[in-house]
């Protein structure tokens, strides 16, 4: 029997109805397969605790946040483990804590360090099914209840198929797998078949929202064997996820976007190459993501330097740059808000003359104004308002034949 670490994320438990569903499935699959079940919290209910501790506190203590976000996830997994009872199944929910998930000591963002996992293995042993709640674990030191920020339920069902040394890890969404971009917008979007670990990173790093990205980064680094499928229409194959190896072939696999972006641009800072090291130190010391960053040349009398970042990092970062523009001697601080990103995606995808061509041609064609670009291996990035970015991503979706059936 194969070993398989499941994950279903909070739309797929979002009601009673979607978990004896989940649960059903998991009675049949647990004929053939040994199984682990890693559970979100259903529906909107980690949205929902927050809010309520945001109704008794403007700024909630963190060790308490944690103490009660984490509620979702135990509610969902004990009422899984009871359905699967009904259903003859036997199976045992746990916390992160009790199957030995210890993360450092920060709360809210905590980074998983290792897990120990004894219970897991014991469970599987008497042959029961572990139900495990995602997105917490304990501090290795303090011993704290810990959560590990949004998402993280994908990180601890990464974490614990890579120690128990699992066949697959698969993820079960709302979704029929991993699209050539956002089904939602584009319901006409290709399903892809497979992809590389590399390409996923890239994806999920850069606005995918099927996984999140720390745990695809994980997944990479330990060479864990992922798959995506529809909680919908589980039995029907998905995504896989794995080591590619497509030579020197270069093509566009799937586009991903961002929205709700801000550009700052510090105007005619005065000629000093060290104050381009100062700006981004002080934004990488605040935890700031930088999406973007160019500069004129240091060496002028006065040159600009652009930062682009996300609307939940754009307050501390225009409070850094105000502070930075003050003391640089800079002209001004300006903002521009509504920035939208769209990245091409695929072996080769951001080093590939034609297709950086064909790309700006589309979006020429489109009238579509670029703000910024960027590219990686992997990946070709561009930055523009946000009133462009539909029809840009309807119109590179035509050029780079990534809509119908699958791929």
């Amino acid at each position: 029997m194969a070993l398989i670490v499941t994950k279903f994320g909070g739309r797929s438990l979002a009601t009673v109805r979607h978990i004896k569903r989940v649960a059903g499935y998991l009675a049949e699959r647990a004929r053939k397969d040994k199984l682990v079940v890693v559970v979100s919290a259903m529906g909107t209910k980690t949205d929902e605790l927050n809010a309520l501790a945001r109704s008794v506190v403007s700024k909630p203590n963190g060790r308490e946040l944690d103490m009660l976000l984490t509620a979702g996830e135990r509610i969902t997994m004990s009422l899984l483990a009871m359905a699967l009872a009904e259903q003859g199944i036997k199976a045992r929910s746990f916390t992160g804590s009790q199957v030995g998930i210890h993360t450092d000591e920060s709360y809210n963002e905590a980074r998983i360090l290792f897990v120990r996992g004894r219970r897991l293995r014991e469970t599987l042993d008497r042959g029961e099914i572990p139900i495990v709640a995602g997105f917490q674990g304990v501090s290795a030191e303090g011993k704290e209840v810990t959560t590990l920020g949004r998402g993280g339920s994908d990180t601890t069902a990464v974490a614990i198929a890579k120690f128990l040394q699992a066949d697959r890890c698969e993820f079960y969404k709302t979704v029929k797998g991993l699209c050539t971009t956002d089904p939602k917008l584009f319901p006409n979007s290709a399903c892809i078949s497979k992809i590389s670990y590399q390409e996923l990173v890239e994806l999920a790093d850069y606005g995918a929202r099927v996984l999140h990205p720390r745990a695809a980064a994980l997944a990479m680094r330990y060479k864990v064997p992922l798959e995506v499928r529809s909680s919908l229409n589980p039995k029907k194959k998905g995504t896989e996820v794995g080591e590619l190896e497509e030579l020197e072939d270069r093509f566009v696999r799937a586009a991903t976007h961002m929205k709700d972006l801000v550009r700052f641009t510090v105007k005619d800072v005065p000629k000093n190459p060290m104050v381009m090291t100062q700006a981004v130190a002080r934004l990488a010391d605040a935890g700031v993501r930088i999406l973007f960053y160019s500069h004129g040349h240091p060496q002028a009398e006065a040159f600009d330097l652009a930062f682009i970042v996300s609307k939940e990092d754009a307050a501390l970062t225009e409070k850094i740059l105000n502070e930075f523009t003050n003391e640089a001697g800079a002209a001004r601080l300006s903002v521009m808000k509504q920035i939208s990103e769209v990245s091409l995606v695929g072996p080769g995808a951001g080093q590939d003359a034609v297709i950086t061509r064909r790309a700006f041609e589309v979006l020429r064609t489109e009238n579509v104004h670029i703000e910024a670009f960027t590219t990686s291996q992997l990946k070709l990035t561009f930055f523009l308002r946000a009133r462009s970015l539909k029809r840009a991503i309807a119109r590179l979706l035509e050029e780079f034949n990534l809509t119908g059936g699958s791929r």
